[in-house]
């Protein structure tokens, strides 16, 4: 667990400075750059985007995953795997575009009436589609050589830079709105290509494919084949879920102006999973490799390890963040008209905790003979996400949806933890993650004390220096994690003693 805490680590540098780019973009310039309609116009494209890429994936990141170890050869040939890696996400893709040319105009309309106008930009939807498709394919080859730190950054840090870029260029009226959002795709564009090559640079990638491999091992084929059909629908629904919320907000109340109020508070809430997806991305291949092994108390110690540490970083995150919301909001342009998702910004928070303590059981689940039972998961969080939501959103607007995301991350989770106890024996609990509840029960009390100065600005640095130090401080003599409190010697350079 030290040596993910410390590849996640450097791989979250990218996704915070990212996590700053767009904070600044989606935060500070684009409310000032676009009308509030205009901004929720945009984050439907990208969820929509991201949504029908999932579609096309075909399951072929959690096949890279568990099987790479399988093909993986010391000529870095790997018989062929990469042909597969990329011929299927394809496609996946051809089915898509057969399936929107179909129901395309049906799609949109349940979408939003409203975005019917930006059916022109279909072209630009499908080129985006491909561009995410591929680009999450090389993040997870990538991953499965133990590097994540460029493709993290490409895409975090230098795709974020240029979308600035293209918002401030339709700012100053150098490019239309239609223009904009394919400046915004061919930002996606740079990013992939720049993952692309560094993969080309930490192995070969071979697309003659190996079909002689393949003829020899006819059970490992046929693996293959039952684990990417049940990973495609979980894999497609795993991606959809989350989005859910968007979808129907936008469905229901008609107006993408609250999309763009959703999206603000959504977001700041999603500073809280940046340790969950790094560390995750280390943690996934290393699970698959103990698993092929059946090394299940290996893996049992890695998820007790994970889960604590997942919630003590996400935890401060929240905290801090919650903290400080008030300020947030009263810095940010037209601030008095986002304000309306700051309840958001909690509720979501909440179900990003509840999801970093179990995030290591769906690894665990997806890389073991019951991989089939992840469709469960999948298929109960889409029917509990659809029907809270509908009725939620219908009641309490985007409130709603935000406490619908909590409702279904618990029925969720629950699932899992009882499939992975039942079935594997791997226990993901430890007592002193009941001790980290607690402080940070006591810590978000205190957040509702108020603010100490008038100056927004001021109030943030002085109260999230105090709290944040005071709360660390806390973490740290109680000892409640050992990869925890190395992490905070290396950075300060020094023990703190009692």
């Amino acid at each position: 667990m030290g040596v993910i805490i410390r590849q996640g680590f450097k791989a979250a540098i990218s996704n915070y400075i990212g996590l700053v780019l767009g904070f600044a973009s989606l935060f500070i310039l684009f409310p000032l750059f676009f009308e509030p309609g205009e901004l929720g116009a945009i984050r439907i494209f990208l969820e929509l985007a991201t949504i029908l890429s999932a579609f096309a994936l075909m399951g072929t990141n959690y096949s890279i995953n568990r099987y790479f170890p399988y093909f993986k050869t010391s000529d870095q040939k790997n018989h062929g795997f990469f042909f597969w890696v990329f011929i299927l996400p394809l496609v996946g893709y051809l089915i898509l575009l057969f399936t929107l040319w179909i129901f395309g105009d049906k799609f949109f309309n349940f979408i939003n009436p409203d975005a019917a106008q930006y059916k022109a930009l279909l072209p630009v939807l499908l080129s985006l589609i491909l561009i995410i498709l591929y680009q999450n394919v090389v993040e997870v080859a990538c991953a499965n050589h133990g590097r994540t730190a460029v493709p993290n950054f490409m895409k975090e840090v230098i795709m974020r830079t240029l979308i600035i870029i293209a918002g401030t260029l339709y700012y100053f009226k150098v490019l239309s709105f239609n223009q904009t959002v394919w400046a915004i795709t061919s930002c996606y564009l740079i990013a992939f290509l720049g993952s692309l090559i560094f993969l080309s640079r930490l192995t070969k990638i071979s697309l003659k494919p190996d079909f002689e491999f393949l003829k020899k091992n006819k059970a490992l084929k046929t693996e293959i084949f039952k684990f990417t059909l049940y990973l495609f629908f979980s894999g497609a629904l795993a991606l959809v879920i989350p989005k859910i919320d968007f979808i129907l907000i936008s469905s229901i109340k008609k107006d993408l102006a609250l999309v763009a109020i959703y999206s603000i508070g959504f977001y700041l809430a999603t500073f809280i999973e940046v340790p969950k997806r790094t560390i995750l991305q280390i943690a996934i291949p290393i699970i698959s490799n103990h698993m092929k092994n059946s090394d299940y108390k290996e893996v049992e110690q890695l998820n007790k390890k994970n889960g604590t540490n997942q919630l003590i970083i996400s935890g401060l995150l929240f905290f801090m963040i919650w903290l400080n919301i008030d300020n947030l909001y009263a810095i940010m342009p037209r601030g008095d008209y986002y304000a309306q998702g700051k309840w958001v910004v909690f509720f979501i928070g909440l179900s990003k905790m509840i999801d970093a303590l179990f995030s290591g059981n769906g690894p665990i689940i997806a890389n073991s003979k019951f991989f089939a039972w992840a469709l469960i998961t999948m298929l109960l969080a889409a029917f509990f996400g659809v029907l809270f939501n509908y009725i939620l959103i219908n009641e309490f607007g985007i409130i709603g949806g935000a406490v619908s995301t909590i409702l279904v991350m618990i029925i969720v989770n629950l699932y899992n933890l009882l499939l992975v106890q039942i079935k594997l024996k791997i226990n993901p609990f430890e007592s002193n993650q009941i001790k980290i509840i607690a402080i940070l029960a006591l810590f978000f009390g205190l957040s509702f004390t108020g603010t100490w100065f008038q100056n927004p600005y001021i109030d943030i640095v002085v109260r999230s220096a105090v709290f944040g130090a005071v709360l660390m401080f806390i973490i740290y003599k109680t000892k409640i994690s050992k990869e925890f409190n190395e992490l905070l010697n290396k950075l300060f350079k020094f023990n703190i003693k009692m």
